[in-house]
């Protein structure tokens, strides 16, 4: 009884998707976005929309089994054809946008007591990286360095709540817009009282400022290099001789040359991770970041920067909410090992484009199905996102007939009518055609 209940509880955000999309104004969201510019004659857009969350189990997308599937939906035939025509730069800020619309609202869990009760949201920022072939760099530049300089790699930046799984922004871009350039990108979403976790990447004093003066708090790595003054005195503090003197450090200071004031926090690791770091910082790659014996020598301790005081934070509860940030490091490992973000068809950039984000709406209904799951789970247990993600991904032709309302048996057999036999082609025999045809000869 209670696998069933479980069961049906994870099923019960797929049977609702419909309902979802016929409450929205997806028409609105279409025209806005410029991607509907007139009626539409044959395709509803909310079937369309459907098709697009149904196809995220699926594995390499193509664009005849895409027609296909929203032909199904809207119950007609729609060619491969049509949908090239479809494929612009407008395709990429209409799901976008109906992203935030169905997944930027889920309910908030009661978790909002203690070392968060002061704060509103508590906002994740990360991104991650898929490498692409290098006939793409035009379109999706890698690295710059002179070994990579041909190389392509697509980068989703990603902002989500980590108290209620919501997404809060999304965007695509090619490697070479790094973390930093990305980091005043938060500003366009953040509300007062706000919490912002970041890693090193997206440390940037001016944006820092921006956001304390919206109302909003953060904690991220301090990045070595940055000036170090004394509030009061405005001399510059010598970090590592105060650490080795006192062993950590907890105090608000005056960071960079603009003097911003901010709380800096500096605590001792065990030595093995200490050496751990010095060892990955020896062997980047990029010769350009060759670490400092001073750079080297602060590994041993942890850096924080925060706007939060210690009356609400002291300095080892600051460690421990940090750590929370590997969140949305599972987050991306569970989607791109288990939900298929990482196979993408990558015959052009529009394709690559329209791939990442058909996935990225299946895996954020994935992440509405684990919140749905969790909160029926027995009190004694908890769901693990990786395990989850596992556990659905091995289920793709369940989850896509569900969203469709057919049975997986009338799923398989459309597959099987439309993508199990060899296309119509003139120009060539296939294997069949030509082992008849010599057997033929033969007898």
């Amino acid at each position: 009884m209670r696998s069933t209940v479980l069961f049906n509880s994870l099923l019960q955000p797929l049977r609702h998707l419909r309902a979802s999309l016929a409450a929205l104004d997806v028409e609105g969201l279409a025209r806005r976005s410029g991607f509907l510019r007139r009626r539409p004659r044959k395709i509803p857009i909310a079937d369309l929309l459907l098709a697009f969350c149904a196809l995220g189990p699926e594995s390499v997308l193509s664009l005849e089994r895409i027609a296909a599937i929203i032909g199904l939906a809207a119950g007609c035939r729609y060619s491969k054809q049509a949908l090239h025509q479809r494929l612009s730069g407008t395709l990429e800020h209409f799901l976008s946008a109906v992203a935030l619309a169905l997944f930027g609202h889920m309910s908030a869990p009661l978790r909002t007591q203690g070392c968060f009760a002061p704060f509103g949201r508590v906002l994740l920022h990360d991104s991650t990286v898929h490498s692409l072939p290098s006939r793409l760099a035009a379109f999706f530049p890698g690295s710059a360095s002179q070994k990579f300089k041909n190389g392509a790699a697509l980068k989703i930046q990603w902002v989500c709540d980590l108290l209620s799984g919501s997404l809060v922004q999304m965007s695509l871009s090619g490697f070479r817009r790094n973390d930093q350039a990305a980091a005043a990108d938060i500003l366009g979403v953040v509300h007062p009282g706000d919490l912002i976790l970041r890693d090193l990447g997206f440390f940037s004093l001016p944006v820092l400022r921006q956001l304390q003066q919206r109302g909003a708090f953060f904690l991220s790595r301090f990045r070595h290099g940055v000036v170090v003054r004394d509030p009061k005195t405005k001399k510059e503090i010598d970090l590592l001789k105060r650490l080795r003197q006192t062993g950590r450090f907890d105090g608000w200071v005056l960071l960079g040359e603009q003097e911003h004031l901010l709380r800096l926090v500096a605590l001792p690791v065990p030595q093995e991770v200490a050496d751990r770091r010095r060892a990955l910082a020896k062997n980047n790659r990029d010769q350009r970041k060759v670490p400092s014996p001073q750079r080297l020598a602060l590994m041993n301790w942890s850096l924080f920067v925060t706007n939060v005081s210690a009356e609400l934070w002291p300095a080892p509860l600051v460690a421990k909410i940090y750590r929370l940030r590997w969140r949305i490091e599972m987050i991306f490992k569970s989607w791109k090992s288990h939900l298929r973000l990482r196979e993408l068809n990558c015959r052009s950039a529009e394709l690559v484009r329209v791939s990442v984000l058909l996935k990225l709406l299946y895996c954020l209904l994935s992440a509405r199905c684990f919140a749905a799951l969790d909160a029926r789970a027995p009190s004694d247990r908890q769901v693990s996102l990786l395990r989850f993600c596992r556990a659905l991904g091995q289920c793709g032709l369940l989850i896509t007939a569900t969203l469709l309302d057919i049975s997986p048996e009338q799923l398989l057999a459309h597959y099987l009518a439309h993508h199990a036999f060899y296309e119509k082609r003139s120009d060539r025999r296939n294997f069949t055609q030509h082992l008849n045809q010599l057997t033929s000869a033969l007898t």
